[in-house]
């Protein structure tokens, strides 16, 4: 049976916090779909939105579902990713794309320090010996980090908050940030460098970029080639980032000694993932921020962000400005 469309304003991917869910339920009409929805009932779902709270990548806020919601004007994205979405079109018909920014610095920047550790001296392989009662420890014996180079391949807020804990460990930082944001990091203790001499140099190389056009498979088999032996590679950016069958091959051939991945290019993760079964790889399934208090202050501010819509302003921290051009804002101030 055909699901009847629904005239709400504000629709919501997936349930989110609960103290998020009580905000929302109390300033306006909302609507929660699920995973397990059919992209045909989320279709008919968002049918009257004039906002989406966008909460997992998996759900796509592309061209033929803004469509289906032809009030929509804004998209908060639950988190500081936005691959989900296609900002070109969203930007063209003035839906504006917002960020929870900041809100999980300190959860990722720590997260990426314990994943460098974890590599470095193969604590889970270690671990999942001892559970299968063969823990020899010669097959353990991992690497220091203290005085070695660190790689960043994007600073942003994260990278930042990356760059003062690494540096406090003893490391020296080399940075690759192509934005104009560059300019703003002569307070960081780092050298700003191409990304070959980052490879070449690095002993862990960390990626803290979004996923865009440009930054698709930037890390490939020519990139995996300049690496040294011993590097590590972390991934807290987006899987489509690195070419993953390149990757597989650089751990199986040992052209890098150690991978830890918090995100895949399909996603969740899959029984069936190749990754999983290189035991130099560590595979998350996109944890990085999930704290308790990370998880609360994101769905807060994107709650917030959606009423501020609602109630007729703009929300903060948009990613495509552009759309606020659009007529669809021209009586917002």
């Amino acid at each position: 049976m055909a699901v009847k469309p629904m005239r709400i304003p504000l629709y919501v991917t997936e349930p989110i916090h609960s103290e998020a869910e009580h905000l929302l339920r109390s300033k306006t009409d909302v609507a929660f779909g699920t995973e397990e929805l059919t992209r045909e009932a989320v279709l008919e779902r968002v049918a009257g939105a004039q906002v989406i709270l966008s909460k997992t990548d998996p759900v796509l806020i592309d061209a033929q579902l803004m469509t289906a919601a032809p009030a929509l004007r804004h998209v908060a994205r639950h988190g500081t990713g936005y691959s989900n979405v296609d900002l070109d079109h969203a930007t063209r018909n003035g839906i504006a794309v917002s960020i929870a920014a900041g809100v999980n610095t300190g959860a990722i920047s720590e997260y990426t320090i314990g994943l460098m550790f974890a590599a470095a001296r193969c604590l889970p392989q270690a671990s999942a010996a001892c559970l299968n009662g063969t823990p020899d420890r010669q097959a353990f014996a991992g690497l220091e980090v203290t005085g070695k180079t660190f790689g960043i391949v994007g600073v942003g807020r994260i990278g930042r908050a990356v760059v003062e804990r690494v540096t406090a460990l003893g490391m020296r930082v080399l940075a690759h940030h192509p934005r104009p944001s560059s300019r703003g990091l002569s307070d960081l203790p780092l050298e700003l460098v191409g990304l070959e001499r980052l490879l070449a140099e690095s002993d862990v190389i960390s990626l803290h970029t979004p996923l865009t056009a440009e930054t698709r498979n930037l890390i490939g088999a020519d990139q995996f080639a300049r690496m040294k032996s011993t590097a590590i590679l972390l991934n807290l950016s987006r899987g489509g980032v690195v070419d993953e069958a390149a990757l597989h091959d650089a751990l199986a051939e040992k052209r890098i000694f150690a991978a830890a991945t918090d995100v895949l290019a399909n996603e969740p993760v899959r029984s069936s993932e190749p990754l999983l079964q290189m035991n130099n790889c560590i595979v998350l399934p996109h944890i990085a921020a999930m704290t308790f208090d990370t998880q609360r202050n994101i769905a807060m501010t994107a709650a917030r962000q959606c009423l501020a819509t609602l109630s007729g302003g703009i929300p903060d921290n948009v990613v495509n400005p552009d759309a606020l051009e659009h007529p669809k804002w021209k009586d917002v101030h």
